[in-house]
């Protein structure tokens, strides 16, 4: 698909006429800033589809506020125009998501967002948020300024109308889907308008256009039934049969060892097979818990999930405490939270556990939440814990203030203690490198706990970890080495322990073998996506800056993404024959990988940019003025992200190597001609055949004329450099490029 061809709205339309002005713009450039105006483009044309979903939210939210029907008409014609528009302009993004989600986050980056406002908007892996706005608006100036307050008028009609979450399907674009869609806004746009009047909906003549407002199995009114009744034209008695008889099976099964995975009549209905072979789900749902609680390519719920969930459902009215309180058990975000958010969410989950204590037959439920919670706080950083003061119920009351924290449910009491312990024994641990430090009882509790290891084996395991350190700090790989078998018997633990907590306290000499150290630990590593997850979060946690380890967590990804030989432990860089062989990928962590890079396409451009710049910088200068890197390092460096992108299909990862080929593949680059650039030009050869080799993994038919093009100027990039060896190198470039250009032909 050629994206330059679509239609687009207003803003989408002028910012392709900018796109397609790119190269004009380069022309006088320096080197960083071409690399880094060219990533800006590929963002730039991702904003495109962001845009296109803040104008459906912006048209939805329309419906709700000031849509009256019935003078009108000449308007909602126009609105539901322009939205059936825009949903045909989204469904012509490659790898679109089919649904696009909206639900309330409640924990904006941004102080003066109010929190009642804070809603994301998903499609897929994509992301939009109020946090994310200025960003856009920053990259495309003024042609953005009225996206935030169009945003913020939407995300405020619909904590107003009590929405914590809309899914849409997106319509399949015939007339039917289309009706179907429309007919669901009108029942929504009078069910708002009602303001809870459970009156019948009237959507025109005849029988067939009333809509009954129909009552869930608790005899509230259930929007969400009420569109089934809408979309499938169905009367109140039908209606009334089907949620009697779902519920009554519901029961039945809950009541039954194998338990209900249904959250609500509402979707059981459409889990049964025989019921939804019979009804159209409605293209718009309306606070499906659901949606709130669905975790990475989570199809169904366990019995316990579903458990929780008509929990929830039956003490919270409020669909905005609904939210929170699922978030304070199902949220993926604790690693980012503070001590304030982490307050409030123990206090919704305490709250949870005592609704949850009141219920009979609710022991799978209780520990459902607990084994959330555990994990979730287990992500936590230290210095939360450090700053959070609490105290326990009593009687079964939580909420009474406690110095900071009021009083949490006695089970989640012991696990908080517990992570506060924890805190304080990673720092005599940690600590224990540049000094003796004496351990408590307490402290080896806390680590057998931790570690899932008796008292004997913590006491054991700090002993093999100092051992690892000499009287003066210095680090003995030697004795590392010894400990290996040990340190695999934990290796959950153990790799996030000295990744997260060791590496960036043992003494500067001593980094790389410390490195290299971990990096034998990873080749013994049975089960490595723990590895894999807190790699790539360590890498992205500051995309402006660059660590001296992240070289070594590239490799270290690189390795464990794709099985390879594991007798590879002491390699400096990935060996480049690893992009030959796509069938050692493991499968679970590449999934992993592509979800995480999709999600976190803004930090890996940046991230890219930030490392490029810093190459240029140091071809300039010799290396790099704050952290003292060289351009050796940091051609390295680059050349393990092209690498790792071209593990898997990522927009991410075709947007880098296409960027990379465009430069790297120009021998009139400023980058040929910096000031150490002859010293490196072999390595920034082997930077254009990776970039090359890439493509030819994950790359398209698209990309082969910008191949072609590298390939017609050898010639050139033979005179960049006088000498045999580099006359040679130059003289392979036409074979990488036919290579890449025949894979990727027999793959399409």
């Amino acid at each position: 698909m050629d994206e330059k061809e679509i239609h687009l709205d207003d803003a989408a339309e002028q910012l392709f006429s900018q796109i397609e002005g790119i190269e004009e713009h380069k022309k006088g450039r320096s080197t960083s800033e071409l690399m880094a105006e060219s990533l800006s483009e590929e963002q730039k044309q991702q904003d495109v589809w962001r845009i296109l979903l803040c104008e459906i939210v912006h048209h939805i939210a329309g419906y709700f506020q000031r849509m009256d029907l019935d003078v009108r008409q000449a308007e909602e014609r126009q609105t539901f125009d322009q939205l059936t528009e825009t949903l045909a302009k989204l469904n012509q993004m490659p790898q679109q998501a089919g649904r696009i989600l909206v639900r309330f986050r409640g924990l904006s980056a941004d102080s003066d967002i109010p929190e009642r406002l804070d809603y994301e908007i998903l499609f897929g892996n994509m992301v939009v948020d109020l946090d994310f706005v200025p960003t856009m608006i920053k990259r495309h100036g003024s042609l953005l300024s009225h996206l935030m307050g169009q945003l913020l008028d939407a995300f405020g009609i619909f904590s107003d109308r009590g929405i914590s979450n809309l899914n849409l399907n997106l319509p399949k674009g015939d007339p039917d889907s289309l009706d179907r869609l429309r007919r669901s806004l009108h029942i929504l746009c009078r069910l708002y308008r009602a303001h809870g009047n459970q009156r019948d909906i009237v959507l025109g003549p005849g029988k067939e256009n009333l809509v009954p407002m129909v009552t869930d199995e608790k005899g509230s009114l259930d929007t969400n039934l009420s569109l089934v009744a809408g979309v499938n034209r169905l009367g109140a008695k039908t209606m009334r049969n089907l949620v009697t008889k779902v519920d009554a099976w519901m029961q039945k099964k809950e009541a039954s060892d194998e338990g209900c995975q249904y959250t609500s009549v509402y979707n059981a209905i459409f889990g049964l097979p025989k019921l939804s072979a019979q009804l159209i789900p409605p293209p718009l749902e309306i606070n499906n818990l659901d949606w709130l609680m669905r975790g990475e390519s989570e199809e169904s719920f366990t019995r316990e999930k579903a458990q929780v969930a008509r929990i929830i459902a039956s003490v919270e009215a409020s669909p905005e405490k609904a939210a929170k309180v699922i978030k304070s058990v199902y949220g993926d975000d604790y690693q980012k939270i503070n001590s304030h958010h982490l307050e409030e969410r123990l206090g919704l989950s305490s709250g949870l556990l005592q609704a949850i204590d009141n219920k009979p037959k609710s022991e799978d439920a209780r520990q459902e939440v607990l084994n959330n919670l555990q994990k979730r706080l287990d992500t936590v950083r230290d210095d939360v814990f450090d700053n959070l003061y609490f105290n326990r119920s009593e009687d079964g009351v939580v909420g009474g203030r406690g110095p900071i924290l009021g009083a949490v449910h006695r089970q989640l009491h012991k696990m908080v203690s517990f992570f506060k312990g924890r805190s304080s024994t990673r720092k005599k641990m940690t600590s224990m490198v540049h000094g003796t430090i004496r351990f408590e009882e307490r402290d080896y509790e806390v680590l057998a706990q931790d570690f899932g290891i008796d008292m004997d084996e913590a006491r054991q395991l700090v002993d093999v970890l100092k051992k690892c350190f000499n009287d003066k700090g210095r680090f003995l790989k030697a004795s590392f080495a010894d400990a290996l078998s040990r340190f695999t018997r934990y290796e959950k633990k153990i790799f996030e322990f000295l990744w997260r907590h060791l590496k960036d306290v043992v003494a500067p000499e001593d980094r790389t073998a410390f490195l290299n150290a971990l990096q034998m630990l990873t080749s013994r590593m049975n089960q490595p996506k723990r590895a894999f997850k807190i790699l790539l979060e360590d890498i992205l946690k500051d995309p402006g800056d660059i660590q001296f380890s992240d070289a070594k967590a590239l490799v270290l990804a690189n390795l464990i993404l794709h099985e390879y030989d594991k007798s590879l432990a002491d390699i400096e860089i990935t060996p480049e024959d690893i992009l030959f062989n796509q069938r050692g990928l493991n499968k679970e962590v590449a999934r992993y990988a592509a979800w995480r890079m999709d999600r976190d396409q803004e930090a890996f451009f940046d991230k890219v940019r930030t490392i490029h710049q810093a190459l240029c910088e140091a071809l300039e200068f010799g290396m790099t003025r704050k952290h003292r890197l060289s351009a050796k390092d940091l051609l390295s460096l680059e050349r393990e992200v092209y690498i790792f992108l071209s593990m898997i299909e990522t927009v991410v990862g075709r947007s880098v190597l296409r960027s990379a080929l465009a430069e790297y593949g120009s021998p009139e680059s400023d980058l040929y001609f910096l000031k150490e650039s002859d010293r490196f030009m072999s390595h920034l050869l082997q930077n254009l055949r990776i970039a090359i080799r890439g493509l030819a993994n994950i790359g398209s038919m698209d990309n082969i004329p910008s191949l072609d093009a590298v390939k017609t100027r050898e010639e050139v990039f033979q005179r960049l450099k006088k000498t045999k060896a580099h006359r040679d190198q130059s003289r392979l470039i036409s074979e990488w490029v036919d290579e890449a250009v025949k894979i990727i032909k027999f793959r399409s």
